[in-house]
């Protein structure tokens, strides 16, 4: 996807390892940290966050849930179809990066312990065993960092696709 600038949107193309630490916004945090941005400093939408395509989907999949509510002799629920919105990819994603945060959230504190513990065994200080569990320490750190950054992330992307569809189909409705 080409924006007018000719500039295209650094996630379409990134690696998992450029996803998971978003290497792919650097250039943009970089300027961003210089001075103020600017609408042209932007990357363009990809396509699925674009206000015509969710709008054009949520009312298909509105008059889908109309269908099948008449067919069901149920009540409409907007959310049900507000709710196929949103891939199922993303919603295992979100699933997953929540438990990875409570894991590390519990497993943080039982890191802690067991490197006090191995440190307060003055005489027998296991060196080796010390550094495994600073380690685990670490790399809990970091789970726990990347799965809530990420997780977060997710979530306003829900909330603004959920937004621009509700306000599309009720823009259709009074038009």
């Amino acid at each position: 996807m080409q924006s007018t600038s000719g500039r295209n949107n650094p996630r379409e193309g990134a690696s998992i390892l450029s996803v998971v630490f978003l290497w792919w916004m650097q250039d943009l945090m970089r300027l961003g940290n210089k001075r103020p941005l600017t609408e042209k400093d932007l990357f363009p939408l990809l396509q699925d966050y674009k206000a015509e395509v969710l709008m054009k989907k949520a009312e298909k999949l509105w008059l889908d849930e109309l269908k099948r509510s008449q067919m069901k002799n149920e009540k409409p629920r907007l959310w049900k179809a507000l709710m196929r919105l949103i891939p199922y990819r993303s919603g295992i994603a979100m699933i997953l990066l929540k438990t990875l945060w409570s894991l590390s959230f519990v497993f943080l504190p039982v890191c802690l312990w067991l490197v006090l513990k191995t440190l307060n065994n003055r005489p027998n200080v296991d060196v080796k065993l010390a550094f495994t569990y600073v380690g685990l320490l670490g790399i809990t750190s970091v789970i726990k960092a990347v799965s809530t950054q990420h997780y977060d992330y997710l979530t306003e992307l829900w909330a603004l696709k959920l937004k621009v569809a509700v306000i599309g189909l009720v823009y259709k409705k009074v038009n």
